[in-house]
């Protein structure tokens, strides 16, 4: 196995290579048909004879923008040695570029891309596209929650943007209503990753503005009125203008953010807007955090990691493989899922088993994720985080 970590300056030189290597629209879209056929993507192939066609295939390669999925590969080629695997971390920005670049120059780079689609720019610009492809196995797709079964690629996993408290400081969840933070007793006191440089967090905010008439009940419940709007176009806007504007520490890294809270003083703990993958060093480490776990009108959306199979790949069985592993197999045991399998990282499949001191999925009142709403309303979101900040 080879781990790579993909720096943004190899975007330009892979453009190089895309602009001397363009080939033919029709001679490609033939040779896409081609290679559909052959992939037979809706099959659903046992094990073994994956296993025995993909030893016969040249080097996995797999993108991914967590480094989780380094340990996955650990296990799966000690699971399939007769299969070589190089993985490289990509973010998110430089995987789009990435992929779109090297589908357009007929460069033969990944095999499997793993990721969250923050924004809406995989689906719109890779999925719609036929640039990326959906894999979902029967075996393993009949075991997703609802909706999770109705996404692209095959949904291994989802995390929740909400609020984060320190526990040891709480005996129990600060506020209860998203609006509580935009009071003066909150003012300096909520951190969280600069939301200009934080897709996800910008999901969360751009599902506020769609469902503004719920964020509109839930004013009038919190402050016992109607919400009066100070120049922005809803309830869902109005919040974020009021939440920024109520002195929020904001930090280069959600990371961060999340450990100024965990090591705050018990007399002054701040709250964090961040991601409850952070829950997990709560075992791993014993940090002091906790979830707030109800919030009006409704504690996040989910951000939710797929993998796909990359265009015309030349290793589609073991690339079928991988996928399968990834998902913790058919069985949902299988060690592949184990790196994701922590507090705040929740399984999208109801076979598998997650016990701990946090609500299940399938427990949390979540929003639905909306990527194409996302995708078409991101620009003027971040336009007006700009005037703001």
């Amino acid at each position: 196995m080879k781990i790579k970590n993909i720096p943004s300056a190899i975007i330009g030189i892979v453009l190089l290579v895309v602009l001397g290597a363009c080939g033919g629209d029709n001679e490609n879209a033939s040779a896409n048909k081609d290679w559909i056929n052959q992939a037979d993507l809706d099959a659903d192939e046992s094990i073994d004879e994956l296993y025995e066609n993909a030893k016969e295939e040249d080097e996995l390669v797999v993108y991914a923008q967590s480094s989780a999925a380094e340990n996955v590969v650990d296990s799966f080629v000690e699971e399939y040695p007769d299969i070589n695997v190089s993985v490289s971390k990509v973010s998110n920005l430089d995987m789009l570029e990435k992929i779109r670049l090297e589908n357009e120059g007929n460069v033969e780079g990944a095999d499997v891309v793993y990721g969250k689609d923050a924004n809406g720019f995989w689906k719109n610009e890779l999925v719609d596209s036929g640039i990326i492809h959906s894999y979902q196995p029967d075996s393993i797709a009949d075991n997703l929650m609802d909706p999770y079964n109705n996404y692209s690629g095959l949904p291994i996993i989802t995390e929740v943007i909400t609020v984060l408290y320190n526990n040891e400081a709480n005996d129990k969840a600060p506020i209860d209503n998203w609006w509580e933070l935009t009071k003066p007793e909150w003012k300096g006191e909520v951190t969280m990753k600069n939301p200009l440089e934080a897709a996800d967090i910008q999901d969360l905010f751009l599902t506020m503005i769609q469902h503004s008439d719920e964020m509109e009940d839930a004013y009038k419940e919190e402050f016992g009125e109607d919400i009066e709007l100070n120049g922005t176009k809803n309830a869902g806007y109005e919040f974020i203008k009021r939440l920024l504007e109520n002195d929020v520490v904001l930090m280069s890294s959600m990371g961060d953010s999340v450990d100024a809270v965990a090591e705050s003083p018990k007399d002054a703990p701040p709250v964090v807007i961040g991601s409850t993958v952070k829950l997990r060093d709560t075992e791993s480490e014993e940090i002091p955090l906790a979830m707030v776990e109800n919030l009006k009108p409704k504690v996040s959306v989910p951000g939710t990691s797929s993998a796909y199979i990359v265009d015309n790949s030349q290793n589609v069985n073991s690339s079928k493989l991988f996928i399968r592993w990834l998902a913790g197999t058919e069985d949902g045991q299988g060690e592949g899922f184990t790196p994701f399998n922590n507090p705040g990282t929740f399984s999208t499949r109801e076979d598998i088993e997650q016990d701990f001191e946090v609500p299940k999925l399938n427990e949390l009142d979540l929003w639905e994720e909306d990527v194409d709403y996302y995708y078409e309303n991101t620009s003027e979101l971040r336009d007006f985080l700009v005037d703001i900040l």
